[in-house]
């Protein structure tokens, strides 16, 4: 099969490699989309400390089941489009023996741990495979995997009818993130980001912006919170500018809810953490039964037309081109997701 290969550390070579044979208890699936993360950029640039290489990257795969070796009754058969939850754990550490599997100390991810869906073909544990309805466009379906991630980093931060909530980074995963909390009934979602073109895409959705370069992001939340602060606060970018704010924004006895990996530490403001007693709640890929929920949620969301959801993907590229998709998901400049088209 054709497939895009990691042969090293930034080398990408289109190559012939076999077909996975799909052991006892997986199935086969013919890759259709591969979505582009920030997670395959770091993986690309050695800068995952637990990735190795050779790899077949890319952990966002939908696709056709092609062959099935599981004796098990599954809810889709041969033929069924599917999409892929692309974890795996070792069912014996501390983490995996109180059911938070997603965070195993041994958690292994599809693209970085094994390869992953930048192929033509790739072989998965049939219980990590959730079949899509007929009615749900291809491009729908392969946005689950990151809708997920906002939808566990939701959870996390225990969003609630009625809540403010503030998102920092207006890429990607802090536009999803802001899409989960107004489907958990969030009463204002305010999103900050630097860039115009992505401010002005969130802006496209319905969402309220803010322009950190500009504005000053505390006088702001306290006008829009009439003082009080926002019940929720969601770090998606990284920035260390956003992380020196998140304390300053949330009111008191407030969540704030990181997923935005940032570069080296991050400033954060210890006193007003103690004063206000905030709670800060890590977020980490999502639970299975998260990634599960996540399709109801977009198939209400696509059913609705709450939303355009095809908007959500910047732009469609070929195999071939997965090189210039990693420059161009580096350079920041991507409004959504890059997926793609095996």
């Amino acid at each position: 099969m054709k497939a895009c290969v990691l042969t090293d550390w930034k080398e990408l070579k289109i190559m012939e490699v076999p077909r996975p044979v799909p052991k006892c208890g997986q199935v086969l699936i013919r890759v259709k989309y591969a979505g582009v993360c920030g997670s395959d950029v770091n993986v690309f640039n050695h800068n995952h400390p637990t990735a190795t290489v050779p790899r077949i990257m890319c952990h966002e795969i939908y696709g056709i089941v092609e062959e099935i070796n599981c004796a098990d009754i599954l809810p889709y058969g041969k033929g069924s489009r599917v999409v892929v939850c692309p974890l795996t754990w070792c069912g014996t550490c501390e983490a995996c023996r109180q059911g938070a599997f997603h965070v195993c100390r041994n958690l292994g991810i599809m693209g970085l741990h094994l390869d992953g869906g930048f192929a033509e073909y790739v072989a998965v544990d049939a219980d990590m495979v959730f079949p899509i309805p007929d009615d749900i466009p291809d491009e729908i379906a392969i946005l689950t995997e990151p809708f997920a991630v906002g939808f566990h980093l939701n959870m996390r931060a225990g969003t609630a009818p009625g809540d403010t909530v503030m998102i920092s980074g207006g890429g990607p995963i802090g536009l999803l993130a802001a899409m989960n909390a107004r489907y958990f009934r969030a009463s204002r979602v305010v999103v900050s980001e630097p860039n115009p073109e992505r401010r002005a895409n969130v802006a496209s959705f319905g969402f309220e912006v803010l322009d950190p370069m500009e504005q000053d992001i505390v006088k702001e939340a306290m006008r829009i919170t009439d003082g009080v602060g926002f019940d929720k606060v969601i770090e998606a970018s990284g920035s260390a500018a956003a992380w020196k704010t998140i304390t300053d924004v949330c009111k008191i006895r407030g969540v704030i809810a990181p997923v935005g990996i940032p570069k080296g530490y991050a400033d954060l403001k210890v006193v007003q953490l103690i004063f206000k007693e905030l709670t800060i709640v890590g977020s980490r890929v999502y639970e299975r039964e998260h990634f599960a929920r996540t399709i109801d949620m977009l198939v209400e969301l696509y059913r609705s037309e709450t939303w355009d959801l095809s908007r959500v993907i910047d732009r469609m590229m070929p195999l071939d081109q997965l090189a210039e998709a990693i420059e161009f998901q580096s350079s920041g400049k991507n409004k959504g997701k890059i997926v793609i088209e095996i």
